[in-house]
């Protein structure tokens, strides 16, 4: 069970994104799929690390870096009065490719992606035709295999959707510790604490959310410019209902940059 981790030296951090959203249905219920805008796809992404504060130092002096050139330091996005953070479909594309260059030489984190189809059938029977449920499935898969050491505390943070999602957050974690333990000979306490959190306020959230932006554009556009600069950068990638690829035994085809 979670607790303050106040007596655990070490910590360790999750930073979880999206990309896409779990929406099937519109007012009044109308059906959105295959209707032009929706999106055919849910990513969610994380990435894991053990130095938040060197990792949060390196975001922050790019984006100083950025604010202080005149080269870049111009443009609407960096000078929005609303106030500016990385941010992959807002940014410019001078930016963007100035930020991939940094992502392609930062070191201290691991990615783990989960992704998942919309098919309605899966939505309906397997998620209740529930959109939560549906995002935390994938919440929950992303999460197996990922919290395995009892010396560690866990601080898990998710960009911010309603705030009343924090206890879905909690219920995912619990589930993937209960089936890893199950799994085990030896089950062990995991404790960990988690937070909603405002990506303006979160510059790890930046990387996460571009390399979920990088794949995106990959698979529904074709264009796998950012996606091949940074594949090094992935460690997992989870097509989570490519049955025909999936395997119980190991590591299926479903499975992609598959190097924890």
């Amino acid at each position: 069970m979670p607790n303050s981790g106040e007596e655990l030296v070490n910590k360790h951090y999750f930073f979880i994104d999206e990309s896409g959203d779990p929406t099937f249905y519109g007012k009044h219920r109308k059906l959105l799929v295959g209707q032009p805008g929706f999106q055919p796809i849910l990513l969610i992404g994380m990435i894991s690390l053990a130095d938040k504060k060197e990792i949060r130092r390196a975001i922050l002096d790019f984006q100083n870096r950025i604010k202080t050139d005149p080269l870049y330091n111009t443009i609407p996005s960096v000078t929005n009065p609303r106030g500016w953070y990385l941010h992959a479909r807002g940014d410019s594309p001078d930016v963007r490719s100035k930020f991939v260059e940094f992502l392609r030489d930062l070191e201290g984190f691991k990615t783990y992606l989960v992704l998942g189809r919309k098919r309605l059938d899966l939505f309906h029977k397997k998620h209740n035709g529930n959109e939560k449920e549906f995002y935390f499935d994938l919440v929950y898969h992303m999460l197996k295999d990922r919290l395995n050491d009892e010396e560690e505390f866990y601080q898990i943070f998710l960009s911010a959707r309603d705030r009343n999602t924090q206890t879905k957050l909690r219920d995912a974690v619990n589930k993937a510790i209960e089936r890893d333990n199950l799994r085990r000979r030896n089950p062990k306490s995991i404790t960990f604490s988690c937070e909603i959190v405002q990506s303006q306020d979160t510059p790890e959230l930046s990387i996460i959310d571009y390399l979920l932006w990088a794949l995106q554009r990959y698979i529904l556009q074709k264009d796998g410019r950012f996606y091949k600069a940074l594949v090094h950068k992935y460690n997992l990638i989870i097509d989570l209902y490519d049955f025909e690829n999936y395997s119980t035994q190991g590591r299926g085809k479903n499975n992609y940059c598959d190097k924890h």
